[in-house]
């Protein structure tokens, strides 16, 4: 039960950041992140915002452009606000508790005979598939640099026709390994 009060409270707040005014409610939020911040990991919290900058200047870039500078401002800091708090609770929570707090939340489905366990079944393996899917890329960037191969657009093809070839092999021994434990669809 504390697993889904957490995951509610934490759904509540990551998206309540998105409705407050631009005002000193977002400064006080972030004081708050970086209160929490602190009982954890500093240095690999901070690896892992700045793995984020990209997409948050992007972001920035592409509001000031549509709209104007303050409210790309106001955005990009609410997206912070979010990631930060998204990267705490990740460091908090491994990917099992969120799954159960998810299957607690989709509980009162069964009303509706919907099976609740293969649904937490697929929730959980498409949660732990991101790591293996990480290790995927930083090994074929490695291969990229050995055979002497940019990482960049141009070559996607080829990175992407053996990141998409390691996928499908993937899933095609997850779903040997359902079918094997007796997993039927419904």
């Amino acid at each position: 039960m504390i697993l889904l009060l957490n995951f509610l409270l934490f759904l509540i707040y990551s998206t309540m950041i998105f409705f407050l005014p631009n005002t000193i409610y977002l400064l006080v939020l972030l004081f708050f992140n970086l209160s929490i911040i602190f009982n954890l990991n500093l240095k690999k919290i901070i690896f892992k915002n700045i793995q984020l900058l990209p997409f948050i200047i992007f972001t920035f870039i592409i509001n000031f452009i549509l709209d104007n500078f303050i409210n790309a401002f106001w955005i990009s800091f609410k997206l912070i606000i979010v990631c930060s708090i998204t990267i705490i609770y990740s460091e908090k929570i491994n990917y099992i508790g969120i799954t159960k707090a998810i299957s607690l939340l989709f509980s009162p489905l069964k009303i509706f005979n919907i099976n609740i366990e293969n649904l937490t079944l697929l929730i959980s393996i498409s949660l732990s598939i991101f790591p293996i899917l990480k290790k995927e890329i930083i090994e074929i960037q490695q291969v990229c640099l050995v055979k002497g191969i940019k990482f960049s657009i141009r070559n996607m093809k080829i990175i992407l026709s053996k990141f998409l070839l390691l996928n499908l092999i993937r899933v095609n021994q997850i779903e040997e390994a359902l079918i094997s434990k007796g997993f039927t669809q419904e």
